[in-house]
């Protein structure tokens, strides 16, 4: 697989829209994995996440910036596991973009503008893709 084909399948899988795993850096240097829901995603694949704004997980992004999304196809078949880095958005007109592009944040926040809502960018530098039925070796990408 070619590496803007092993892009375009973490892409697909990834634009799905299904539920997500963040993995984040705690202070002690560990792995802290959750799962998240929606997102708004940029090219080439950089995506933006809403979250509370005081939660652990902002506070390990400040700490150690290093984060992980992983995606899984619909049949299960296939992983996509995106590496790269999180920062904390505080420009407000991103901010606003993220409320309007993803749905169901008024359940949880007041508005874009409120102090308890976060939003998280995450850059992807590197991309694995793993087709369960067809290797147990994952396809890799730089970007």
């Amino acid at each position: 697989m070619t590496r803007d084909e092993t892009i375009a399948g973490a892409r697909q899988i990834a634009g799905a829209g299904r539920p997500f795993v963040l993995a984040t850096v705690d202070q002690q240097g560990g792995p802290q994995v959750r799962w998240m829901g929606g997102y708004l995603l940029e090219e080439p694949l950089t995506f933006y996440m809403a979250c509370g704004a005081t939660s652990r997980k902002m506070d390990q992004i400040a700490a150690h910036p290093a984060g992980q999304l992983m995606f899984q196809s619909e049949d299960h078949s296939q992983v996509a596991t995106l590496s790269g880095t999180c920062e904390i958005v505080t420009d407000l007109a991103t901010k606003r973009r993220v409320w309007d592009g993803i749905p169901g944040c008024e359940a949880y926040f007041s508005g874009p503008e409120a102090a308890d809502f976060g939003v998280i960018r995450f850059v992807c530098r590197r991309v694995e893709l793993l087709g369960l039925k067809e290797s147990h070796e994952p396809n890799v990408a730089e970007l």
